[in-house]
């Protein structure tokens, strides 16, 4: 029998419910579904029932008893509905469907089995606590049958059943929703088992309404979601009576507001709100009963805010008075005073000082009171009180203390601070009171505190405040390491919060062994460390390499093994450059190490930093620039050689920074890319390069156009179908369109071009030329291109001008590159000619279309449009 018992664990049983929820869901209908979901809960009140029998149950027997038989009553009530729903539906009684019918008696008999659980033991609660619950009961009530009434009942509506579902369940549900956030006693178990049983109300109540209407489409729909809902709710029963120590927690203190943490009102007065206000926007008005609920309603909740803030007022008293009678029981005690003569001798001091310091009469009395204080102190002690005493003063206490340290009568030195009064009234003239007050403690705490807000908590390394204060001093060989740790949120992710701040805690270690005694670490962020060397540049250097070595090393996390990825960047530190401005530099050299592979370590350098701003300056500007109308759309077209005629036009994306000057496209678009913004500067310059090209095809003749692409683009699904949309708008074949790629994005990992390819090739199949742009700038071979689709080549200028390549080979090179292109099906175009013997050597190798600045630059629309007007004049025939 223990056996089967620590085989049938509650999880098998909740595994099992899970199993058959899906199960019903899927194979039966809906309105059936509900009830076999519901019948579900036998399991957890069988499970409670028998904790109860067997006395396991961790709380009261009664309660597991009760709560249990509410659960199984439930299950068999579902069952039952879904049977009577399976067998067809018989004649109504009354008016009502026998499920509802099933339905709302069940709701009834489980409200009266279940509520008397939660009612024992009874809660000691004053007048006003007795009131407050009554009024949330009642405010709770009213917003939880709003809803319904608003929704169902105020279109003449006229079931009975649904209406006493509604008014029994909301009711019962109420009381148990507030009567477990109200608990005091066994307030562990009763803050889940009130909510639970909630819920199950709530759930059956549906199943009542939802059986009542079987011709509303939505009531299936209900049921089902009863019926998952109640096994939850039952589960949450069966741990609060079997699982949850009733006495666990601190005890609710006396006088204080059990639910005043917990939102009670939020989702009843939320959902009211919701209901009335679709109710109106929908076109309808609220009848008396819906306006008398939210009165009702509101003024419980009113009420209920009125006598809480009475109760609170008079805690807020009785704390009051229990913290002046405390106040004036240490008033006597806090200090203690002495009586000095005009020698400054002592001749009284109080009780006190043998409590507070173990000082006695004998020790103490007749003796002057500079002897009891550092001889550092005597002399300057002892003008003061001297001053002071020749004053003759009788009035208040002096509201200067003086800071002493005296001697106890243990031999220990404390920390004092002393204040003169007056004259002893008994010896007026002759005499000086002296208030001293023990503030040894409140010294080392300040001392504490002042180091923990230079130190950090985690690793105990300098905070970045330690940093400021530490450094730097010397005026030669100071240099500032930050170390960047990558890893630690993987390992919060894999191992827990723990273990990763584990790993910060050794890395820190391994930081501060390795470095010398007057060097400062610190930690200056949440995955960097700083390290602060007096050591010249090499020697920084060195050291920067050998920390990234070591924290690179692995780390050992219980039997497994943890890595972080490290970069350092460096800068001189001087004392002239305060510690923020170090601090920012070398985080410039850190971002420029993150930029290589882990493990990179750079320097601060003036030339990265204009760079960094100038990025930085263009990541702050480019989200806006569209709206400023500072891109602009530049066509550079492509011209047949022999007789100079365009032929085509590449679209080129163009910035003008008002501040920075022109960007170039190929810039603009890694912009955007890294930003998220290039689809949106895509859509922007694509629908118009083919609102122009149409119009030109239109006016003057049938030019292709192109476009450069980034390869993230095309594996986009929003790119292509924009591709469709616009050129189907704008009536451009598919043909008149040459998608490029630069031929640096073909120097990537095999899988990346391999989807480079794919993405080409489907371009292709859909009719849209493909291009590879600055080809033979780059290291890709000739025999690359049999693998590639690509229809166009654009060979760049470094293949065949003679300042780029070898005068001798510039022919050659070029002869190969375009019979190959040839051979491959492709068309080659000459990119970036700008001289005349460019325009005779690749024309000597018999390549037909070239472009560049020679031919002309890119350029407005407006340009082209002059361009072609003249190219028409000249009645030259076009190639398209």
């Amino acid at each position: 029998m223990t056996a089967l018992r620590r085989l049938v664990r509650p999880s098998t049983f909740a595994g099992f419910g899970a199993a058959w929820a899906l199960t019903v869901a899927s194979l039966l209908p809906l309105p059936v579904a509900g009830g076999m979901l519901t019948a579900a809960v036998l399991i957890p009140g069988v499970l409670t029932m028998w904790a109860a029998r067997t006395g396991t149950a961790a709380g009261p027997r009664f309660r597991a008893l009760l709560l249990g038989g509410g659960l199984v009553l439930t299950g068999v009530t579902g069952a039952g509905g879904a049977v009577i729903t399976l067998a067809g539906p018989p004649a109504d009684i009354d008016g009502v469907p026998p499920a509802a019918r099933l339905y709302l008696v069940a709701l009834v008999l489980v409200a009266l089995v279940t509520l008397p659980a939660l009612l024992r033991p009874q809660q000691h609660r004053d007048p006003m606590g007795r009131l407050r619950v009554c009024l949330d009961i009642v405010g709770v009530s009213a917003c939880l049958v709003l809803p319904p009434w608003v929704l169902i009942f105020s279109d003449g509506y006229q079931r009975g059943a649904s209406a006493i579902a509604t008014v029994v369940g909301t009711t019962a549900t109420a009381v148990a929703a507030v009567v477990g956030v109200h608990a005091i006693r066994h307030r562990a178990s009763l803050r889940w088992a009130g909510p639970g049983l909630a819920l199950a109300l709530i759930c059956l109540a549906a199943l009542a309404i939802g059986a009542d209407n079987p011709a509303n489409p939505n009531s299936a729909v209900a049921a089902v979601a009863a019926g998952a809902a109640v096994n939850i709710a039952a589960w949450v029963m069966w741990w609060a009576s079997v699982r949850v120590d009733p006495q666990a927690g601190p005890p609710v203190p006396a006088g204080s507001e059990p639910a005043a943490g917990f939102p009670l009102f939020a989702l009843p007065v939320l959902g009211s709100s919701v209901a009335v206000a679709a109710r109106l926007l929908d076109g309808g008005d609220l009848d008396a009963t819906a306006i008398a609920l939210a009165v009702i309603a509101l003024l419980a909740v009113a009420t209920r805010e009125f006598v809480a803030a009475i109760a609170l007022r008079r805690h807020a008293d009785l704390l009051t008075h229990h913290g002046e009678r405390l106040r004036s029981l240490m008033f006597g005690a806090s200090d203690v005073a002495m009586v000095l003569d005009t020698g400054l001798a002592v001749c009284w001091q109080s009780p006190a000082a043998a409590r507070h310091f173990g000082l006695s009469d004998q020790e103490v009395l007749g003796r002057p009171i500079t002897s009891l204080v550092h001889r550092e102190q005597a002399a300057a002690l002892g003008a003061f009180l001297t001053a002071r005493l020749n004053e003759d003063r009788t009035d208040l206490i002096d509201e200067r203390p003086v800071a002493a340290r005296l001697r106890d009568g243990f031999g220990r030195w404390r920390e004092t601070e002393w204040t003169v009064g007056g004259a002893d009234p008994a010896m007026p003239g002759r005499s000086l009171v002296l208030h001293i007050r023990d503030v040894t403690d409140r010294r080392e705490l300040e001392q504490a505190l002042q180091q923990a807000s230079h130190l950090d908590p985690l690793t105990g390394l300098a905070n970045l405040r330690g940093l400021r204060r530490a450094g730097p001093r010397t005026t030669d060989g100071s240099a500032l390491i930050v170390l960047e740790l990558s890893g630690l949120t993987a390992i919060a992710d894999v191992h827990g919060t723990e273990r990763s701040e584990a790993v910060l805690v050794e890395a820190a270690r391994r930081v501060r062994t390795r470095i010398d005694t007057f060097e400062v670490c610190a930690r200056v962020g949440d995955t960097r460390l700083a390290v602060l060397t007096r050591s010249g540049a090499v020697s920084a250097h060195l050291l920067a390499n050998q920390l990234v070595t070591a924290l690179t090393a692995p780390y050992e996390l219980d039997g497994a093994g943890a890595h972080l990825l490290v970069w350092a960047g460096l800068t001189d530190a001087c004392p002239q450059t305060d510690i923020d401005e170090a601090l920012r530099r070398a985080a410039l050299g850190l971002r420029v190490a993150r930029s290589q592979p882990p493990g990179g370590v750079e320097w601060y350098d003036e030339a990265i930093e204009e760079q960094l701003v100038r990025r930085s300056a263009l990541e702050q500007d480019l989200p806006t620039a569209l709206d400023r109308n500072e891109v602009e759309l530049l066509f550079q077209p492509v011209f047949e050689l022999p007789g100079r005629r365009p032929v085509g036009v590449e679209a080129v994306l163009s910035w003008r920074h008002p501040a920075l000057g022109r960007l170039a496209a190929d810039e603009l678009l890694a912009l955007a890319e890294d930003l998220g913004m290039l689809g949106e500067l895509r859509r922007w310059g694509f629908h118009r390069t083919c609102r122009q090209v149409a119009a030109w095809r239109q006016e003057y003749q049938p030019l292709w156009f192109s476009i450069g692409v980034r390869p993230s683009e095309l594996g986009e699904e929003t790119f292509r179908a924009g591709l469709d949309e616009l050129l189907t708008a704008h009536r451009i074949p598919r043909s008149a369109l040459v998608v490029e790629v630069s031929e640096d994005d073909l120097h990537q990992s095999p899988e990346a071009s391999e989807r480079l390819a794919e993405h080409l090739r489907r371009l292709r199949m859909s009719d849209v030329r493909t291009a590879v742009g600055h080809f033979g700038a780059g290291p890709t071979s000739l025999s690359r291109l049999r693998v590639l689709p690509v229809d166009l080549l654009k060979i760049d200028r470094a293949v065949f001008s003679p300042q780029e390549s070898a005068p001798a080979a510039v022919g050659a090179i070029m002869d190969i590159a375009v019979t190959l292109g040839r051979r491959l099906g492709m068309e080659v175009i000459a990119d970036g000619l700008t001289t005349d013997d460019d325009v005779e050597t690749v024309h000597s190798t018999g390549c037909r279309l070239g472009q560049g600045d020679l031919l002309a630059r890119p350029m407005p629309a407006e340009h082209v449009e002059a361009l072609l007007e003249r190219s028409r004049e000249a009645d030259r025939p076009y190639f398209g």
